[in-house]
Parts: structure tokens; sequence; C-alpha cells
């Protein structure tokens, strides 16, 4: 409720009523007030209140008046049924994404209050209501100051000066996200997916006092989900993603070469095996034609990777980062100049890190505003005891063998531990540190992944340790994986604010992706995380229906990685009692959905993750890789048309990472396994 000057005028009259006081209001200008006020007071007491108690009364309502009015003042009425005296200016040489940002503001504020509000030029004489989008010329009219260096490209500040809104930052993306962050932070819109958002209505729209400013704390922000890769969803969720399908009027986005795996790129063994064996890894004393890495040692390797990269950047100006990073397979080189430097750093990086400082530093002399990225992965990922990473070259750690059930630096399991031991290091010597963090089952698109609760610690805890930049990779070979739009907008929330309120970012997605719905998919969800935290159950990318939850296909290499004692777990994060108990709740979202085709279009979709387990399990049973369960069986059967009929409609095309799906092949393989006759 809005609190007119008369109604505070009247509180403060009846507060301060006693014949003694005099109070009086001078309000000589829209911008700034004063108080005057005359005690005449006896002594000892004013009418019956002791002077001390009375003064202190006095205090409190004058300050409550003056925040009132003052509130009252600093209230803009920005639309009020279907009109607005208000006008969006920007400079005429604005950058795209401050176009593009005053035209959605424009829509969106059209969608809020039925009232469109004109764009006009700053070359236009200045009025009295208006919303100032960048640094223009009335903004420098305006008088107030904004630290524009201290900002950078994506930072912005919102912000009421007398009658006018001020949304300005940095040119490439910061006008642009200042809008989106007016209209969600302020006005309460969200984008949750692609078609799917929540505008709220309003048909006066009051803007109290605001003075914010945001800079995000990650340069690089990128939610790997194919279903979260539209331009306009990254841009107003404010991700920079390289995948995402952002334009010039975007104001772009972080462009990559080669994320991952270019020395074979780089150096390809077609190319230069045969004359020069010795430009490749020696393993076992033999250097290696198939799956090799690099000799980085070798003076000729790091001559040619450097050229090769300057040529590229080059003929591809464009990428804002360029990948020097090893394959992706084992085979680091044995050689001794290579492991003289390896056991001198304590890490097999080390040669080839200071490969990439070489190519770095040939980059940085004809191209000083690139960035070379390479990755800390799999045997490469401690940190060197003295080598440092040159300024221009950004690190990127991978956490590709932890668990992803428990937050990274409270889970029990030796692979956790060890990738925070690995974060900490890097934290200290890499001046640019980037994650690759990973967020789905990649052997089982569609299984059940219970790690949306570690999303917030573990951006936090990327966060505490100097990251500054965290790739999530999710399922990008086709949409519809599990429960993907949800992970890609909370992750996008914690992106942007790693403060973020994850609990809320989950509800709010829920109740708007799902309808009615929305409270037991929460439960089901809940049902999940709550089994794998009572039974610290740990859950790699890799993770199998069965009961035997693998590392890499090897219980072996589970039970020495992921169990603090050397037992192979006795059950995994799924079960047939979990699923039977899943499906129903799948069922009551189902059953709400009546007359809603949109909402139960949705629902079914994501109803084939339990539906894609249960069947996965039954054919396991069936194979007697464990005990059949009666209950279970009669549950498969009902599952089966529903599921096949929903993933035939369905965007799915891969079920695993890298292998494309048949899907009627596959339906008739799990009808076989199952002993089910197809029509």
């Amino acid at each position: 409720m809005k609190l007119s000057k008369k109604l505070a005028l009247n509180f403060l009259h009846i507060t301060l009523k006693n014949p003694h006081v005099s109070c009086s209001l001078d309000v000589p200008g829209p911008d700034w007030y004063s108080f005057n006020m005359n005690f005449f007071l006896p002594t000892c007491r004013i009418g019956g209140v002791p002077s001390h108690r009375f003064l202190m009364r006095a205090s409190i309502a004058v300050i409550v008046c003056v925040s009132v009015v003052a509130a009252s003042a600093a209230e803009l009425i920005l639309a009020e049924n279907g009109q607005s005296a208000y006008n969006i200016v920007l400079a005429d040489n604005a950058s795209p994404s401050t176009k593009h940002g005053a035209k959605e503001l424009q829509v969106f504020l059209l969608q809020i209050t039925g009232a469109t509000i004109p764009i006009i030029s700053d070359t236009q004489p200045q009025g009295p209501h208006e919303i100032v989008l960048g640094d223009n010329l009335h903004l420098r009219k305006l008088g107030t100051s904004i630290d524009f260096a201290s900002l950078g490209q994506e930072g912005y500040v919102i912000r009421v000066v007398g009658k006018s809104l001020v949304i300005a930052g940095g040119a490439l993306r910061g006008n642009m996200y200042g809008v989106y962050g007016f209209l969600e932070d302020h006005l309460g819109c969200h984008w949750f997916a692609p078609g799917v958002s929540r505008i709220p209505k309003q048909a006066k729209l009051v803007i109290d006092l605001i003075d914010d400013r945001q800079v995000p704390v990650l340069e690089y922000r990128e939610p790997y989900v194919a279903d979260c890769l539209d331009g306009d969803w990254c841009a107003r969720n404010r991700m920079n993603s390289s995948a995402g399908r952002l334009e010039t009027k975007h104001g772009g986005k972080v462009t990559i070469w080669s994320i991952a795996h270019s020395w074979q790129h780089l150096m390809p063994v077609e190319k230069y095996f045969d004359a020069h064996p010795e430009y490749y890894s020696l393993v076992n004393g033999k250097r290696q034609k198939k799956y090799p890495q690099l000799c980085c040692t070798n003076p000729d390797v790091i001559r040619i990777c450097s050229e090769e990269l300057c040529k590229l950047i080059r003929e591809q100006p464009n990428y804002t980062v360029y990948g020097v990073s090893q394959n992706d397979w084992n085979n680091h080189c044995e050689c001794k100049n290579c492991q003289l430097l390896a056991e001198r750093e304590g890490s097999q990086i080390a040669p080839g890190l200071q490969l990439v400082n070489r190519v770095a530093e040939a980059v940085e002399k004809e191209f000083p505003d690139k960035i070379v990225q390479t990755l800390a992965y799999s045997w490469s990922r401690k940190p060197p005891k003295y080598m440092r990473p040159n300024p221009n070259v950004v690190v990127m750690l991978c956490s590709i063998e932890c668990c992803f059930s428990h937050p990274l630096n409270t889970c029990n399991s030796v692979m956790n531990q060890a990738f925070c031991k690995d974060l900490e290091g890097w934290s200290k010597v890499a001046p640019r540190l980037w994650i690759w963090d990973y967020t789905t089952d990649f052997a089982h698109f569609l299984m059940p992944f219970p790690n949306q609760r570690v999303l917030s610690p573990n951006m936090r805890f990327f966060v505490a340790h100097n990251v500054k930049g965290v790739f999530e990779q999710n399922n990008t070979d086709s949409l519809h994986g599990e429960l993907a739009s949800l992970g890609g907008y909370v992750m996008a929330k914690l992106l942007w604010n790693p403060n973020y309120d994850a609990n809320l970012a989950m509800n709010e997605f829920l109740d708007a992706f799902y309808g009615k719905a929305a409270t037991p998919i929460r439960a089901y969800i809940d049902l999940l995380h709550d089994h794998v935290e009572r039974e610290n159950i740990h859950v790699n990318i890799w993770a199998t229906p069965d009961q035997s939850v693998s590392f890499w296909q090897e219980p072996a290499a589970w039970a020495a990685f992921y169990k603090t004692d050397d037992a192979i777990p006795d059950g995994s994060h799924l079960n047939d009692e979990l699923l039977t108990q899943a499906s129903q709740l799948w069922q009551q979202a189902e059953d709400l959905m009546t007359g809603q085709p949109q909402f139960l279009e949705r629902v079914q979709v994501s109803r084939m993750s339990v539906d894609y387990a249960i069947l996965e399990r039954a054919r396991l049973q069936a194979r007697n890789k464990f005990p059949k369960n009666d209950v279970f069986v009669q549950l498969v059967t009902q599952r089966f048309d529903p599921f096949f009929k929903t993933f035939r409609s369905s965007s799915i095309a891969y079920l695993k990472e890298r292998h494309a799906v048949d899907k009627e092949a596959y339906r008739q393989d799990v009808a076989k396994d199952l002993g089910l006759k197809l029509p």
C-alpha cells in the first residue's frame, strides 16, 4: 500500500498530538524535503509523558514521516490504465544490444501495463518523465554519477533519479542485461524455458526508489542444455553461452574455438606422424600413432602449435577464446624431458602447461585481446607446484570423476575430496580459472539424476575459490533430456547470482512449467534426493539402472574411488520400490492435467525419465542380472505402451552421449528382452 503525503502528515499529527508541540512541514520542491519542528517543552513533563520519552516518540514519528514522504516522492508511475507519460531514451549510436534492450523493455512493459512507451533519441529535448537507457546525453544532464569502468561490459546500474528511471551499464551487454534485471528483479518477470514465461499484469505500475548495481561474478556462464540454447532465453536470463543461439542484437556471446581436445586439430597425426613420430607421446617406450598426446617439451611441437594457432586466429578472428588442450584419452608423454618437468611440478599437467604458456606468449604478441584456454582434466587435473599459467591463459578444471548426488565439498567420496583439493590448489595459482561441470547421466540421458540439490552449494564453492567461468554440461545431443529445462533454469539463476535461492528457483519453475502438477513432481524430486542423501549413495555421470552403479562400467573402480570402505555399493540410486513410488507420483501429476493439454504434454515428456528407468531395470532383471520383482513386472507391462507413445513423438534423438537412437529398433529390442508381443 502506498502512503500519500496527506496520510503521512495525519500520521505525524496523531503521533505527536499535544498542545505544547508545534510542527511544520516544508516541501520546497519535488526532489528534496525538510522538516522544521519547534518544540515548546515544559521542563519536566509534556501532557503527562516524560519529556525524554516524548522526544523519542517525536523523533521516530519524524523519521517515519520523512521516509514515507520521501518514498512517495521517489515513486514513479510508469503507466496507469494503459497510458504512460514516459519515453525510453537512448543514444543514436547505441550498441545493437542496447537498442534491442529498448525494444524488449517496450514490449514487456506493454504486456505488463497495456501502455506503449515510445523509444526516442537523446537528441530530443529532455522531458520530465524518462527511462534513460545507457550512457547518453540525457543521462549526463541528470547529474547522477555512474562508474562505467567498474561495471565492465556486462554490469549495470538501475537507479531512480528524480522522476527518471536510469538503466545504464556496459555497452556490449550491460544495458540489455539491466533491462532484463529490471523486468525480473523489480517487476517479477521470469523466462523459464523457451515459450514458457510469466509476465505479471499491472494496471498501475508504480516504481519505488531503486539503486541496484549488479556485476556478474562469473565472466563466462554456460548452461549447456539443448532445451536452453534459444538466443532470447539466454539473453533474458543473462547467459553469455558459447553454444547459445545469441546474435549481434543480443550483444553476441563468449565464443570459443575448440573448447576441448584441440591438440589433434592443431597437429593432426595424419599430417606429421610418419615423418616426425617424435612429435607425439612416448608410452611404454613407443611413440603413439593411435590415440596420441603431444610431446609437449619438443621445441618443434611448441613452434608448430604456436604458428598454427596464430594462423587460425588470423583466419577466424571472431572467437573470444581459443582452446589448446589435451586429447580425450590417456597416453601422456613419458619421454625424459616431459617426465622431468612433471616430476618437478608434481603433476602431469606441467609439460602441457609449459606448451600452453609458450603458445599464449606468441598469441599475446599479435593478438593481445585473445584468450588461450586449456584443460585440467583427468590425468592433468592436479595443479603444478611452481609453474603458473600466463595471464592470458584460462585453466578449465574438470569435475568428471566426481559424485554429483552430494555437494562436492561435503561429500565423503574419495574422488570429491581429491577434486576439492585440486580446486583449492588451482585457485591459488591460476589467474583465470573456469570449471567444466557435469549435470546429467551421459550413459543414460533419460535416467533420473538426483543432482538438483547440489547445484547451489557447488556453484558457491566454485565462486569462493576464485572461479570466473562455469560450463555446466548437460545433454545437448537432443531435446527432452531428464528434467533438462528445470536444470537449465536453475543453473542460469545460479550462474548469474550464485546466492540465488535454488529451492525458490525450482518451485517457481515447476509452478509455471507444470501448473497444478507441480506438487507431485516436486514430491518426486524430493523422493530421489532424500534417498541418496539418507543412504549416502554416490552417483556419477555413468550411473546405470541396476544395483551395481559403475564407474566407467567397472565396479572395482567404483569401490576404489567412491567408497571410503572397500565395498561395492549394495544398492543404486534407483530400486524397484523407489521407482514404483515415483511412477505413482507421476500418475498423480497426469491425473491433475484434465483439460490442460499443454501441461499434460510436458508432464508426459518428463515422465519418460522414470518410465525409461523402469524398462531398463526390467531388462536387466529379465537377463537375470538380479532377482525379479512380481509387483515391478506388472508396472513394467503397464508403462511400456505409454512410454513408447511419448517417446516416438518426442524430440529425443540420443539415449546416451554420441549414440543416436533408432526409436523403433529400440522399442523392438526392449519388447524382446521383456518377452512382450508387439502388435
